[in-house]
């Protein structure tokens, strides 16, 4: 299923997207390799343009599933160099996409586990929360840690971390394409359900 993802559109507010039926959205602070991990996720070399400056995607990226079923990627927060009035923008245009859209989703937290969790990770958790919108966590860079610290132990650590169960955090290296068999079962069981 994910491997068939194409690009659908990219778009600056989030009112001009069409309806879908379920979304996977994905957030992240600007340098934590979400387009890498799209590309991984859907088996997909060059499906998400990745980059070296953080801060590069500035739109929201809809990937297309199935009909009406969208992996949507999100702007990054933080370290990114532009204007607080871009950023504003940014940050409206996220809002919008979350809480506006009516489509049934669910948001996945993209973290850099060798760096760990950031306060803005913590303030989307927080953010999602109070509007009672469901997340998990991508632990992204798995294969900067340690050797010797297990999937198990990234996993435990960060769901004491943001306060959920153990089961919704994803232990994954996007640069080496490991982690990413019980995620992409997640996905697909969501986007399997019809809205």
């Amino acid at each position: 299923m994910l491997e068939k993802a194409v690009f659908f559109r990219g778009a600056s507010k989030a009112d001009s997207l069409p309806q879908s039926v379920v979304e996977i959205v994905l957030s992240g602070r600007s340098n934590v390799g979400k387009s890498s991990v799209i590309n991984a996720l859907c088996s997909q070399k060059n499906l998400a343009r990745t980059s070296k400056t953080p801060g590069r995607t500035r739109s929201i990226n809809v990937y297309s599933v199935a009909m009406r079923k969208w992996i949507i990627d999100l702007p990054g927060y933080g370290f990114a160099r532009v204007s607080r009035q871009e950023k504003d923008l940014w940050n409206k245009m996220i809002e919008e996409c979350i809480i506006q859209r009516k489509s049934k989703k669910v948001i996945y937290i993209i973290v850099d586990a060798f760096v760990g969790p950031t306060e803005l990770d913590f303030d989307m958790a927080h953010w999602l929360s109070d509007y009672s919108v469901p997340f998990k966590i991508v632990a992204n860079k798995c294969d900067k840690m340690p050797k010797g610290i297990t999937e198990d132990e990234i996993q435990i650590k960060a769901a004491e971390c943001f306060g959920i169960d153990k089961v919704n955090v994803f232990a994954v290296s996007a640069k080496k394409d490991n982690g990413f068999g019980k995620l992409r079962i997640d996905i697909v069981k969501f986007l399997s359900c019809k809205g």
